[in-house]
């Protein structure tokens, strides 16, 4: 039976998602950076979720001493449901990218396009107890304007790799979610479009949290922590079509 929603208890769920976005973002204080994983919720065959996403990076550690790096993106989002099972991902969207670095100094690239994609695959489900699993694979690209400090033309592509595995509980209209992912995080720069060098991400496996929150029927706030290999936050709102 579905849950029907009155206005008079709107307020009260805003409260509660608003309180569950706090404590989020306070546990990802400390330590976590990757594609975020959508969590456990798919569209069934031949149903279409679109939405708008907020991806906050404040810090990923690079290899060899090349210091860190993070920004802000900020998508529309899409997913279709091929089968029940499995379900493709994509968004569409600009994105910014600082790279904290003692040479040549910390930079700022301005905002440019970023783009995603991916698929989902659902595992073992029991909906009795509302555990449901699911396996998934997304990969971020972002593309910032060059920036010019000095003489030198700095450029700079993001390429955010990862594969997941998380679990849920439907616990009322919240869905908590944990799991672990295993991805990459490619800096690839250019210093006047002919030094190029790619620098990797200093780890490559880590831990996910989030919750979906049903704020009425079809409409659906998703929030997601990542930790242990940098620190992001991600933040959407989605709809059933």
């Amino acid at each position: 039976m579905k849950t029907k929603f009155r206005p008079r208890n709107l307020w009260l769920q805003l409260v509660w998602a608003s309180f569950s976005a706090i404590i989020l973002a306070v546990a990802c204080s400390e330590n976590s950076y990757a594609a975020p994983c959508y969590g456990t919720y798919m569209p069934k065959e031949k149903q279409w979720i679109l939405g708008l996403q907020g991806n906050f990076l404040i810090d990923r550690n690079l290899k060899d001493s090349q210091g860190s790096t993070g920004g802000n993106r900020y998508f529309l989002t899409v997913s279709y449901g091929v089968f029940n099972w499995i379900c493709f991902d994509g968004k569409i969207g600009a994105g910014d990218v600082v790279w904290h670095n003692p040479n040549p100094g910390n930079l700022n690239y301005n905002t440019g396009f970023a783009g995603a994609y991916g698929f989902r695959i659902k595992g073992y489900e029991n909906k009795n107890l509302g555990i449901k699993t699911v396996a998934g694979f997304q990969h971020i690209s972002v593309h910032p304007r060059t920036t010019s400090p000095i003489n030198d033309k700095h450029r700079v592509i993001i390429d955010d790799w990862q594969g997941s595995v998380l679990i849920s509980k439907d616990m009322g209209n919240f869905t908590p979610y944990l799991g672990a992912r295993y991805g990459t995080v490619d800096f690839i720069k250019w210093v006047n479009e002919h030094d190029r060098k790619r620098i990797k991400s200093e780890k490559i496996t880590g831990a996910v949290i989030g919750v979906d929150y049903l704020i009425k029927e079809n409409t659906r706030l998703n929030i997601e922590c990542d930790f242990i290999d940098g620190e992001e936050l991600s933040i959407g709102l989605s709809r059933d079509f």
